[in-house]
């Protein structure tokens, strides 16, 4: 992939995501009303069953691009679909997003994943290289909060793990960390602002525990990445 296509991408990533921002902002005001809370719910309403299907979409392109952060799309699922369902359209989400990413990285290898992320940055990962301890380690990449999940689902590609043990350990460890979210705006939805503060202030100190965890497996030698010389 060219530099320029490279950077007109990202910008139109950023663009998008702005725009998404900009266009939620009236409705996280309506949050503020038991009223504007029933507006949000007729709005979904309206949409009847493509709701969850433009809302599982988001949720895969946020997957895919990898750099967007999950956790707001994940917050407006508990927001429009409640905890239950919003968790369940997140799954389902997370789940189209990994096999797509996965089988893309399978099928090109990793030239295609060198044109997204620079060679650099994934040669110094140092995880996923025991194939012994694999599912382990995928699972407790993917269980800890504050690791970059999608960031991780392309290298997972690159390695020996066999798909469907893939992505049964990947998106069963998001499960934890994503009902957080997801029950966290779903308070937000029903006006219980002080349990969704509540909630988010429990993924800020799970997801300081996570970047600690998250580093201290990262400079574990056992899981270098790199390639062992022959």
């Amino acid at each position: 992939m060219k530099k320029g296509l490279k950077i007109t991408l990202y910008i139109a990533a950023a663009a998008l995501l702005i725009l998404c921002i900009y266009l939620a902002v009236p409705y996280i005001k309506l949050l503020y009303t038991e009223e504007g809370r029933a507006e949000i719910n007729n709005a979904v309403s309206g949409y009847g069953g493509f709701a969850p299907i433009i809302f599982v979409f988001i949720e895969v392109i946020q997957i895919v691009a990898a750099f967007i952060p999950g956790a707001p799309i994940e917050v407006m699922g508990g927001v429009l679909f409640g905890g239950f369902f919003g968790v369940v359209w997140c799954t389902v989400g997370a789940l189209i997003g990994t096999v797509i990413v996965f089988f893309l990285v399978r099928k090109f290898g990793r030239p295609f994943v060198y044109k997204i992320f620079p060679k650099q940055k994934l040669d110094d990962v140092k995880i996923l290289n025991d194939e012994k301890k694999l599912t382990l380690t995928v699972f407790l990449l993917f269980v800890i909060p504050g690791t970059p999940k999608d960031f991780l689902t392309y290298i997972a590609g690159l390695t020996k793990i066999k798909p469907m043990k893939f992505f049964l350990t990947a998106v069963s460890a998001r499960i934890p960390a994503m009902t957080c979210s997801v029950l966290m705006g779903a308070n937000l939805g029903k006006g219980r602002f002080l349990v969704s503060f509540i909630i988010f202030g429990a993924i800020i100190i799970l997801s300081v525990i996570g970047y600690f965890l998250k580093n201290k497996i990262f400079k574990d030698k056992d899981f270098s990445f790199k390639r062992k010389a022959k």
